[in-house]
């Protein structure tokens, strides 16, 4: 499998966030969610891709409640580039990505039948989103995922979003540097740590759905090798990453999700 852009995977949370509750209709639009722009683009953020769709058609007594998302999602293509130039082009992956999704609802979630409201139908999209979150982060490559806590984030609008928080491994699978033409010097697999936030909260008639995963360790190395009797040589391998900068800068950009 190839594990670049390993966490890519806000390009399906939003589109199956209620998956659970029924399959996929016909794509139907919505409006994007307003996202931090400003924030993405001095924290070297690119958007990676886009979708929209009907994602929930079911019936409430008398009532058929239809759910559509529409999804944006971004690499942090300023670190992806400092961790390729310190690698010498060894290592282009992904490490950090964000995505935002907005997802409307008809009728409004306050017009449904006694019985079935808001709180509902938030904590269900946000129990299928969070399920979606983990498959993605296996399917690309992601190991050991396991939820790590719960907790919040004051939204700038005013709300406040109650979040899932989620701990993994991504396999890094090692390097090498030639030394001479018959000599190299490697650097073993590694895992390095990673860490996951999933948020969800309502604003206005609809829900948003916002997340991201960093690096949650630095990746430092030093390799001795012996080329001959006579020499050895020292490689050392500094990755400079900055796990509470980058915790920050995900947390600051869902809060700015409306």
């Amino acid at each position: 499998m190839d594990r670049r852009d390993y966490l890519a995977v806000g390009a399906s949370v939003g589109a199956a966030a209620m998956s659970g509750c029924s399959s996929f209709f016909a794509a139907a639009e919505t409006p994007k969610p307003s996202v931090p722009s400003d924030r993405l683009e001095s924290g070297g953020w690119e958007q990676s891709g886009e979708n929209s769709g009907t994602v929930l058609e079911e019936s409430y007594g008398p009532v058929t409640l239809q759910a559509v998302q529409h999804t944006l999602q971004y690499q942090d293509v300023a670190l992806q580039q400092t961790v390729a130039d310190r690698t010498l082009g060894r290592m282009e992956t992904a490490l950090s990505v964000w995505f935002a999704s907005r997802i409307d609802f008809s009728p409004n979630l306050d017009n449904l039948p006694a019985g079935v409201g808001q709180a509902q139908i938030v904590d269900q999209v946000q129990a299928n989103a969070r399920d979606q979150f983990e498959r993605q982060m296996e399917n690309q490559g992601l190991t050991s995922i396991e939820r790590t806590g719960t907790g919040s984030v004051d939204i700038d609008t005013g709300e406040t979003a109650e979040t899932v928080n989620l701990g993994a491994v991504y396999p890094f699978e090692g390097i090498s540097f030639d030394i001479s033409e018959t000599e190299r010097v490697e650097i073993p697999p590694t895992d390095i740590g990673i860490s996951a936030i999933l948020a969800v909260w309502h604003h206005g008639d609809y829900v948003l759905v916002s997340g991201g995963a960093y690096p949650e360790e630095n990746f430092e190395q030093s390799i001795d090798s012996d080329l001959s009797e006579g020499i050895s040589v020292t490689v050392d391998i500094d990755l400079g990453l900055e796990p509470e900068a980058y915790r920050k800068e995900v947390r600051s950009l869902v809060a700015g999700v409306q």
